[in-house]
């Protein structure tokens, strides 16, 4: 593989899409990629809903299988470009451990082999910046979720349990290019 892998996580409202999306524009090389998509994408409102209600292993079960898809087709892209990726796999594990499953960030398994980032950030967000973003872009459901704090703590805690799998990126201030310029300096190829 020529090219690298970058993930873009943190939580909803913090940035996510819009540091990946300029972190892409810097480079020439670089391919957007959003989880979950494609058939997994169609029938996500399906597993958020009713599957999600009925069996949170089927729920769990569901995203690993986006992210495995994701990966095949990374892997691919991979071969002439370098892909920037909103939510991955630590994502998918740390969702479903605040869910109360007993999950580890782990990229082999029983059955699959799943591409690890050559980096990963974590989008940062002073809380009352969140708050004031996604009121004005409209909350989703997960927004609404995270807008109890003992359920923020619980995704935050999480999160530092993989505290070495990631570099942390703040993008608390009205300039976004600031955390792009921030996570750019850790990817020698955009220097």
């Amino acid at each position: 593989m020529a090219g690298k892998f970058i993930v873009i996580t943190g939580l909803d409202g913090s940035g996510t899409s819009s540091v990946a999306e300029e972190l892409c524009k810097r480079d020439p090389e670089g391919e957007l990629f959003k989880t979950p998509g494609g058939p997994f994408g169609e029938a996500r409102e399906l597993f958020d809903g009713e599957v999600r209600t009925l069996s949170s292993s089927a729920h769990y079960l569901y995203y690993l299988a986006s992210v495995a898809y994701a990966s095949d087709q990374i892997k691919e892209l991979l071969r002439t470009r370098n892909v920037y990726c909103v939510r991955y796999l630590i994502d998918t594990v740390i969702s479903h451990r605040v869910a109360g499953m007993d999950l580890e960030l782990a990229y082999e398994g029983m059955g699959y082999s799943i591409l690890k980032p050559n980096a990963t950030f974590f989008v940062n967000i002073d809380e009352s910046v969140r708050q004031d973003r996604i009121t004005i872009r409209g909350k989703s459901g997960l927004d609404k979720v995270l807008d109890d704090p003992e359920t923020r703590g619980r995704f935050l805690t999480e999160f530092n349990r993989y505290a070495e799998e990631f570099h942390v990126i703040d993008n608390s201030t009205d300039n976004l290019q600031d955390a792009v310029q921030k996570a750019a300096s850790f990817l020698s190829w955009l220097n």
